[in-house]
This record gives C-alpha cells, structure tokens and sequence, in this order.
C-alpha cells in the first residue's frame, strides 16, 4: 500500500517485475478512515505510473466502489482487470444484454483477462458475452493448488473453443496478446532471433465437458491437448515421443547393457532434454 516503496522496488528489478497488482482489498469489511473504498486502486494507480508499468485490477465491487467506477474512471488505457467473468462482476444486465460499460472501456483501452482460477469464472458470465462479441484480450489460468476447475493452461483455451472463439484467435490471446500487454514483446512469438519456446497442441475431437467455478458444466466437442513443450530450444515434456526414434531404429548405444556407473546411458539419442 506504499505506492512510493512499490515504485521504487519495480524500478530496481525492471527484468523480473512487469507491473503492480491491486487484489482483495476490503471486499465486506466496514468503511473506516484507514480503510476508504478506492485506496488499493488508487495507490496501485499511482505506482504504476511513477513506475510507468501496467495495473492489473483484482476486484470486487461494493455500492461505495461500483465497476462501472473502475473501468471507466478509474483504470488508465493498457491497465488490465483480471477476472472478467468472476460471479461479482454485473457484465451481463438483467435484460440479458452486454453491459455497455464493457465495450466502452475497451474503446478507451482498458484490457480485460480472463484469469480463470478456482473462483473466478461462470459460463453465466462468459457464454452470453461471447455470443454477443465480447472475448477478454487474454486468456490466463490463475492456476493455483486445490483448483480443480482450471486444470491446465491448455483446458482454459479449451473451454475459449467451446465458446465459439477460433483456434488462431484462442491462440493470439494466449500469446501474442499478453507478452503484449506486459510490454515484453519478445515473449509469445516465433519470430527469427526469440528463443524458440513452443508449445505443440493436438486438436481433439470428440464429447468432451467442462466446469466452471460454479461447478456448473459445458458440454463440448473439442479439446486441445499438450503434446510438446520445448523452452529455448530444449525439450521439457515430451509424453508421447514426438521427437523420439521408434525404440527398433534407434542406433547401437540403446541396445548397449553398461557394465559400469560412468558408462555410456543406453538412450537412442543425445537430443537435449531435461
């Protein structure tokens, strides 16, 4: 809450600190002169700024701090509110209609992430504000121990296709948008001279369900799966062998039996793995 501290610890690590995060400020307790509804936002606000870096907003809204407020007022263009279909947050009115507030704080630049969590997304929320145009900017898992409803980086994008958004706009979203959004545009791409971190996915299809956070389910026909993950050009997971010689072709060393410990390991290549 000591935006000048806060400033002053992202300036001095620039490479690791990418922005500052307000979250879970005052969501029930009363009002008091310490404690005033706008005070971690407006603290975050004025850190990012000094710190010139994006605010990410974790919010829960209260009569004396409305969302409209936030993202309307409050919110700078290229700040981020995470969490976009949590239950809290009034994005579909009573009429069934988009909050027009959404689309009027996108136009002004403020960017909306999923951040998926054990808490904080409702096919409620994210199936009528999809069909009505309107995918937050990035897809996020807010993975955490106990959270059966993300599961994975790869379910979250999942459950995008089973909303309708397509494979290429799924994968931009988680990719290229937020490296983007975090000013390190060196991340998500597989441009000539980045490091080659690459994820392979194997398009599914079949009957497959989804959860939500209200532990309500979404019945789909799609699913991506994780085939390969490679950072800076090695191989960390590999389950199915992709980049492996089948075990009959593989060269002489992987049939070898070593007689001693400093022996050669019997493996059908020397391809770096970790």
């Amino acid at each position: 809450m000591d935006s000048t501290l806060c400033a002053e610890t992202i300036k001095k690590y620039p490479d690791l600190i990418v922005g500052v995060k307000s979250a879970h400020y005052w969501t029930k307790e009363a009002w008091d002169a310490e404690h005033v509804p706008w005070a971690a936002v407006d603290r975050a606000i004025e850190c990012a700024t000094v710190a010139n870096v994006p605010l990410m907003v974790d919010f829960w809204p209260r009569p004396e701090r409305t969302y409209e407020d936030l993202i309307l007022k409050k919110m700078r263009p290229g700040d981020i509110h995470t969490h976009v279909f949590a239950q809290q947050f009034p994005i579909i009115l009573a009429d069934g209609k988009l909050n027009p507030a959404i689309r009027d704080a996108r136009a002004r630049g403020v960017i909306f992430d999923v951040g998926h969590g054990a808490g904080s997304f409702w096919f409620r929320n994210a199936v009528p504000a999809s069909k009505q145009g309107f995918v937050p900017d990035s897809i996020s898992t807010d993975l955490h121990i106990g959270d059966y409803t993300t599961v994975s980086m790869n379910n979250v994008m999942s459950k995008f296709l089973a909303l309708g958004v397509p494979l290429d706009d799924v994968i931009r979203r988680s990719t290229v948008n937020p490296a983007s959004e975090i000013h390190r545009s060196e991340l998500g791409t597989l441009s000539i001279g980045k490091d080659a971190d690459i994820a392979v996915l194997d398009l599914m299809h079949g009957h497959f369900g989804y959860v939500d956070c209200g532990v309500a389910k979404m019945d789909a026909n799609a699913q991506l799966m994780a085939r390969m993950t490679i950072r800076a050009g090695r191989i960390l997971y590999d389950p199915s062998g992709l980049s492996m010689v089948q075990w009959e072709k593989a060269r002489p060393q992987y049939f070898t039996t070593p007689d001693r410990g400093e022996s050669l390991p019997a493996r059908a290549d020397d391809y770096p793995r970790d």
